[in-house]
């Protein structure tokens, strides 16, 4: 494989199970905290779905996003897992998306906030949930926009907006991992440069920015964010203040199974090994007091483990982790589901999975906490 430069991106998406470790650095408080072994109900079987590519629960409802092969790309259901409607067509008209990115609830003013990879810069709404026919709205934008950042700055595929206005975009840069905007998409600072963490001897300094690219989430009450990197064991948590925000930054240890061949016109040659870790590819769950991580211990979709528990000849683990937004570990989770993309309550309340298995296809399972 071939390490990219900083003008493009390696999107990881790959399953994963559970974790053994809390990680070492600054603000994971490795002591002991509350560990529950939880069993879910199952709401919804293989039929109800349609290749979910992510799920988002409100106080009163969970929106499913479908996979890009059918007609509409949003399926809402009641929290007891029966369908109500699907909405928001597929499509490149207007009030229409191809498919979208991520999604997660705004309770304040009850809506969606979409991305689309169309829309790369640009954060949307989906308003009116409670009426016939949900429409969209743009919310910020920073394409064009992005006015004195380095000059091999990515717009962005995810943006973060607070209830009071600040932006947060994770960028690929070679000056930091996360930006701070105004609200007309001019930079403001770089909030979070790179971790001092090192990889893998031999790693050149632009291959951070693939290792640390970002994806994340704002709680529903606005108040907090929440990103986390697909290969880095990075946790990026955020709290309003003013128009700013109170920011902490949680690293674990260093990646593991990155080989570094040789470097040699702008490239680097690299190649994964079994030891590599992937954090789970829906990214944070955030609520309003709480983040939820997941990370697996093994490289692929195809190790002899994941394959085992497809096929149901091994228990199904998924163990997350549930940090508050001053980074302190609150609670332990191993809930009994495989492969599984997440969503919690914004009460904390119960967490729902969407396990996906050979012996079961697609379920929706609800763990109360």
């Amino acid at each position: 494989m071939r390490l990219l430069p900083l003008y493009l991106i390696i999107t990881i998406l790959i399953a994963f199970s559970g974790i053994t470790s809390c990680g070492s650095g600054e603000g994971n408080n490795c002591y002991t905290t509350d560990t529950l072994h939880l069993s879910g109900t199952v709401l919804a079987g293989d039929e109800a779905f349609r290749e979910p590519l992510g799920i988002v629960a409100s106080d009163d409802r969970i929106y499913i996003r479908n996979s890009v092969k059918y007609d509409t790309v949003i399926d809402e259901y009641t929290l007891g897992g029966e369908y109500i409607r699907s909405f928001l067509k597929k499509g490149i008209e207007s009030g229409q998306l191809p498919y979208l990115t991520g999604m997660w609830y705004d309770a304040a003013a009850h809506r969606l906030v979409v991305e689309s990879d169309v829309a790369r810069g640009k954060l949307l709404a989906v308003e009116g949930l409670d009426s016939a026919t949900p429409a969209l709205r743009m919310v910020t934008s920073l394409r064009e926009r992005i006015v004195g950042a380095p000059d091999d700055t990515v717009v962005p595929a995810s943006l973060m907006l607070l209830g009071n206005g600040a932006v947060y975009a994770p960028n690929l840069n070679s000056a930091g991992m996360l930006n701070a905007y105004d609200r007309n998409g001019r930079l403001k600072k770089i909030a979070v440069d790179y971790p001092d963490v090192i990889y893998q001897s031999g790693v050149p300094a632009y291959g951070l920015a693939n290792f640390f690219h970002l994806s994340g989430r704002v709680s529903p009450d606005g108040k907090h964010f929440a990103a986390s990197s697909a290969l880095g064991d990075v946790l990026v948590l955020g709290t309003a203040d003013a128009d700013s925000a109170t920011i902490t930054v949680i690293t674990g240890e260093p990646q593991k199974g990155i080989e570094i061949d040789k470097e040699e016109d702008g490239y680097a040659s690299f190649r994964y090994t079994d030891s590599l870790r992937y954090f789970y590819p829906g990214g944070v769950i955030v609520s309003d007091n709480h983040v939820y991580t997941a990370v697996g211990d093994y490289a692929s979709a195809f190790t002899e483990k994941k394959r085992d528990m497809a096929a149901g000849n091994t228990e199904p683990l998924t163990t997350v982790r549930v940090y508050d937004y001053s980074g302190r570990l609150a609670k332990v989770l191993y809930l009994k589901a495989g492969r599984c993309l997440l969503a919690v309550k914004p009460d904390d309340s119960a967490i729902y999975a969407l396990e996906e298995s050979d012996e079961f296809g697609y379920r929706l399972l609800q763990f109360n906490l």
